[in-house]
């Protein structure tokens, strides 16, 4: 039995390209022939042809952005659990984007691979304006780069930036630590051993501060969120962990933990308390030293599609119920446009590899 479904965009690019070359060919042939033959050929043939290539311009029309926009639900992969930092950020959004669009956006919550899975799946989407991805474009590039995946995550193109959690090294209260420069002489004297972070997605934060800052622990810890992050630390399992402000900000509240340095020079709202590392007369290291919350869309997706789209993702991030929730959770929420997204990427991809030795971290993953 043929199938019912729907033909997907590329399959009526499909269907074009081979009406046209039908159609071509059968002008060759007809040419060919003899003047009373060619015409009657030309009549069959033109009329079958014709119909092809008039439904061929309509769904090229299409593809290429024309024709009201939305005009059916949106799906925003998120690629990390339903209950994260994440997921809780898009959920508190998209309600406000929904209504300005007048339709629907489905929520897809897709973990797996430390956010590549969601990701490769939006790369590979229609690029049709109505698949989009939420996730922290510094965080997730250094997966890439550890763990590559069989797709090019730097070919992701900009939709928006959402805002962004700045990163901090929280400690175990009992330690009583005095600021980096103390957790520094404590790795050097051999009273502190290890340090804890989520994944491989904190690692490359971890072996900067070693390696450049003089932070000398043994061995990195791998931990399968921020929550057990914090719980590590606050148990004593680790002494520090590297974790997002926002993540550690109730056990700071609650005194389960301290926090040590906060790792981006904009200081944290979460976290205020905290000195950032440029207070504490190092310096910065801003380009790994936030999650910049980002939202992507396939490459080559219209121009006037991801303009709309990022126009009610701001109208969504800018209002005044989102900001007063933001300011509350510790959330720092704040829109910015399609290009500052693509350089945000651009500066990722570029300085990280040049700064640290990305086989180093692979085997220090490992």
């Amino acid at each position: 039995m043929a199938s019912t479904d729907p033909l997907s965009h590329r399959d009526v690019h499909l269907w074009c390209l081979l009406t046209i070359s039908i159609w071509s060919r059968t002008r060759y042939l007809a040419k060919m022939r003899g003047t009373a033959d060619r015409r009657a050929f030309l009549q069959a043939a033109g009329a079958v042809s014709a119909v092809g290539l008039a439904g061929c311009i309509d769904s090229l029309d299409s593809l290429a952005g024309d024709g009201e926009y939305p005009s059916q639900s949106l799906t925003n992969v998120v690629p990390y659990d339903e209950g994260g930092g994440s997921d809780v950020i898009v959920r508190q959004i998209m309600p406000i984007v929904s209504d300005e669009l007048g339709e629907d956006i489905q929520i897809d919550n897709m973990p797996g691979a430390s956010g590549l899975r969601g990701a490769g799946h939006v790369m590979n989407a229609e690029p049709d304006g109505y698949t989009f991805l939420k996730i922290n474009v510094q965080l997730a590039s250094i997966t890439a780069m550890i763990n590559p995946p069989d797709f090019e995550f730097s070919d992701l193109k900009g939709l928006c930036v959402v805002g962004g959690s700045p990163l901090a090294v929280i400690a175990n209260p009992d330690l009583e630590l005095e600021g980096l420069q103390d957790a520094i002489d404590r790795y050097e004297n051999g009273e502190l051993d290890n340090i804890g972070g989520l994944g491989a997605m904190f690692l490359v934060q971890a072996v900067i501060l070693r390696d450049q800052y003089g932070l000398d622990w043994n061995s990195y810890i791998q931990y399968d969120g921020s929550g057990p992050v914090v719980q590590a630390v606050a148990s004593g399992e680790v002494p520090l962990g590297i974790v997002s402000d926002a993540a550690a900000e109730g056990a700071i509240e609650s005194g389960d933990v301290e926090g040590a340095v906060v790792l981006h020079s904009s200081g944290s709202i979460a976290m205020p308390e905290t000195d950032t590392i440029t207070d504490q007369g190092f310096d910065d290291m801003d380009f790994v030293g936030e999650a910049t919350r980002c939202t992507w869309v396939p490459p080559e997706t219209p121009e006037d599609r991801i303009e709309t789209l990022s126009e009610a993702i701001r109208t969504g991030i800018e209002a005044e119920e989102t900001q007063e929730w933001a300011e509350e959770s510790g959330n720092r929420l704040e829109w910015e446009p399609a290009d500052q997204a693509d350089a945000y990427m651009e500066e990722v991809w570029e300085e990280v590899p040049e700064r640290i030795d990305i086989d180093e971290l692979r085997e220090e993953a490992e």
